[in-house]
């Protein structure tokens, strides 16, 4: 009996070693809006940093969290900062970066060369992500950096023209990044009365991980917004730059919230369940079908961006009222929407005339008082009628997803289209669809192509076995469809097999670090 004993406390001791320590987020948060050589984004960056703050407060516990809203520009007061902030963090911890600036890159830099500008409208600095990278390596846990910067998607090798190699490549980094390398992402909410002045990535990532958005990304409505959710609902309302994130497939848990959050929801959300129709428009038929739930009485326009000379035409953008329920509202302003499901279609009817194919950005403005917000956003995706996209491919060559590296593709294609993208294993049988007839999206990349990323996994989440893989690519252009050669890639297995880590479970674990998060 008394053996028996001594077994129990020794499986007591063990498990208090092997269960993990709850994990504890901190984060320094950096905006800086008055430059010397660029233009000022005033207020925009200070009121990103304050609505990361809102967002991040049942998350980070307000002593671990610095914020600094109106600008920073000493290096050494960031390291400074860096330390005060993520100091004493432990292997379950994790250390949230944010920075909302303007981002400098060019083709054929390298991505440690991508610049954010570091400046309090006295005195500037570059920061290259190299430097950051230095800044933040000694701290312990998990690094989750959030850059929202033009370009930011270059430390990424991510939107750019070229393979490159990531600069944070590793288990102990997830990054989002507000644009592929090419793209510019400084969009924000302008400067008249009625505009609050917040980025549009920002309020996006905002709405999608807090009440202020009924935690729009949590697909499933567990109370955990994981990484990968939160790319597709990026990608999916956010349509002025195209979402990066590293490393693709996370279920990295970006948020957690509980049931007492999720009763309080409708008390801050303005919009609900944006749904828009999934596919390209067409030249003869360029109309968009959507759905939403207003929660609260507002008003709601539409912005119409073209695309022109391959940037964003937001000086010409068309604006339009909702008139859905004009009948039931006599008297009312323009746009004056009631609580209730709503569904709507918007045809480009300027479209024959001041354009052809390519892309136009829809926003859903909600209009309250003198404030106005950016609830939802989708780029429309208009091929020509018949062109021969001349696809070609390029990828990476060999990856090895045990050290972190995934596989890179640029798909050129001369005309805007629709995407297919599978990974066949030496049988020929598909084991991942990348794409399937997705419309492609503007990346500013010369020539112009679509950039993706295969992690390694197959379609059921597990891994890919080490062997040779085929990238199978098609589009269709109006009724045709066009195939690109195919291209090979090799996912390699580690030099040194992992060891496997026990775990030895004899009590739940919170629902943030189940072990299914921890991957």
């Amino acid at each position: 009996m008394l053996r028996w004993r001594w077994l129990a406390v020794f499986v007591l001791l063990l498990s208090c070693l092997l269960v993990p320590a709850l994990a504890e987020w901190r984060a320094l948060l950096i905006g800086c809006d008055q430059f010397l050589s660029q233009e000022s984004t005033a207020p925009s960056s200070a009121n990103n940093v304050h609505l990361m703050t809102e967002a991040l407060r049942g998350t980070v516990p307000a002593d671990r969290l610095i914020a600094q809203p109106d600008g920073l520009s000493d290096k050494e007061r960031l390291r400074a900062l860096a330390e005060e902030a993520f100091a004493g963090t432990g292997p379950d911890d994790v250390c949230c970066f944010y920075i909302s600036t303007h981002g400098l890159w060019e083709e054929g830099m390298a991505p440690g060369e991508f610049a954010m500008l570091l400046s309090d409208g006295l005195q500037e600095t570059r920061l290259t992500a190299a430097e950051l990278k230095a800044i933040l390596d000694p701290y312990g846990g998990r690094k989750f950096l959030i850059l929202d910067a033009c370009h930011s998607g270059a430390v990424l090798g991510k939107g750019i023209s070229a393979l490159s190699e990531s600069l944070f490549t590793g288990r102990e980094y997830t990054l989002i990044c507000s644009s592929g390398g090419a793209e510019e992402s400084w969009f924000w909410a302008g400067e008249s009365d009625l505009d609050r002045g917040s980025g549009y990535f920002t309020g996006c990532l905002v709405r999608g991980i807090s009440a202020a958005g009924n935690y729009g990304a949590d697909e499933n409505r567990d109370g955990t917004v994981l990484l990968q959710e939160l790319q597709r609902y990026l990608l999916a309302n956010h349509g002025a730059s195209t979402v990066r994130v590293y490393p693709e497939d996370s279920s990295f848990p970006v948020a957690v919230y509980s049931r007492d959050a999720a009763a309080r929801l409708n008390r801050n959300a303005l919009v609900d369940g944006l749904t828009f129709e999934v596919g390209a428009l067409s030249i003869a038929s360029p109309t968009i079908a959507f759905s939403f739930t207003v929660l609260q009485p507002l008003r709601l326009a539409y912005q119409l961006v073209y695309q022109r000379d391959g940037a964003w035409d937001f000086a010409n953008a068309e604006l339009r009222y909702d008139e859905g329920d004009r009948s039931s509202l006599p008297g009312r302003q323009p746009g004056s929407l009631q609580p209730g499901y709503k569904e709507r279609r918007i045809t480009l009817q300027t479209y024959d005339e001041d354009y052809g194919e390519g892309y136009v950005l829809l926003q859903l403005l909600a209009i309250q008082g003198s404030a106005v917000d950016v609830v939802g956003a989708t780029v429309l995706c208009i091929p020509p009628a018949d062109a021969d996209p001349a696809l070609t491919v390029s990828a990476t060559e060999a990856f090895c997803p045990d050290y972190g590296e995934e596989c890179a593709l640029i798909v050129t294609h001369a005309v805007p289209c629709e995407l297919s993208v599978a990974v066949l294993d030496a049988d020929g049988r598909t084991v991942r669809r990348l794409a399937s007839r997705d419309p492609s999206r503007p990346e500013q990349l010369v020539p112009t192509a679509s950039s993706l990323t295969w992690s390694g996994r197959l379609n059921d989440g597990t891994y890919a076995p080490a062997g040779t893989y085929t990238l199978r690519v098609s589009a269709v252009v109006g009724d045709t469809l066009w195939r690109a050669p195919d291209v090979s890639v090799t996912l390699k297995a580690p030099e040194e097999p992992a060891q496997p880590l026990l775990f030895l479970y004899l009590r739940p674990l919170p629902a943030f670090i189940r072990p299914e998060l921890l991957r």
